[in-house]
């Protein structure tokens, strides 16, 4: 599974980069945990669907880092690393999704779970955040209707999750992060 094997990679090394730039307090942002929590909501919502959330976003973002000051080109790196981290989360739900679908049970795929348990130690990632991810992978299980970025909500079927996964463009997430980090006018 061609996907599957470029994820595991594109995961392990950004794993070892969100830890290395995790345990590097110093070039760090000081963001409290409900502001880590939400950079993390809307991170996931540009990896889902950058053209409608990337300015809305980047609002957003920048509204809670300039609470802490402008941050430094040395912090602004940081926050990409971590922002990447938290976008790749993204296809690993989907491709657990795919196989969830399958077999009609709960999945939770080992690289899913690290990247749980990274940004949770990080404080990016909240229980009933994780809560929620669980609650969504059981809504698509049961091909219950799921919210949308477009306040809608959707069913989707295995076709649909299929398509998800197939269409994840990696260079899309980073050239979503960078927008991210431009100041708004």
């Amino acid at each position: 599974m061609r996907c599957g094997t470029v994820q595991t990679t594109l995961f392990v090394l950004s794993l070892s980069l969100f830890l290395s730039c995790v345990s590097d307090r110093n070039e760090a942002v000081s963001l409290t945990s409900e502001e880590r929590q939400k950079i993390t909501e809307l991170v996931l919502s540009v990896a889902e669907d950058p053209e409608e959330t990337v300015n809305p976003a980047r609002e957003e973002i920048w509204a809670i880092l300039k609470r802490h000051g402008q941050p430094s080109s040395r912090e602004l790196e940081t926050l990409k690393a971590q922002f990447l981290f938290i976008g790749r989360g993204h296809p690993l739900f989907w491709l657990d999704a795919r196989e969830a679908l399958q077999g009609h049970r709960m999945v939770k795929s080992p690289d899913r779970a690290r990247w749980e348990e990274g940004l949770a130690r990080a404080g990016w990632l909240s229980d009933s955040q994780r809560a929620r991810f669980d609650a969504l992978m059981k809504q698509v299980i049961e091909e219950e209707p799921i919210p949308s970025n477009h306040g809608v909500e959707v069913s989707l079927s295995r076709q649909m999750v299929e398509e998800i996964v197939n269409s994840w463009d990696e260079r899309e997430l980073e050239q979503s992060v960078a927008a991210l980090l431009i100041p708004p006018n």
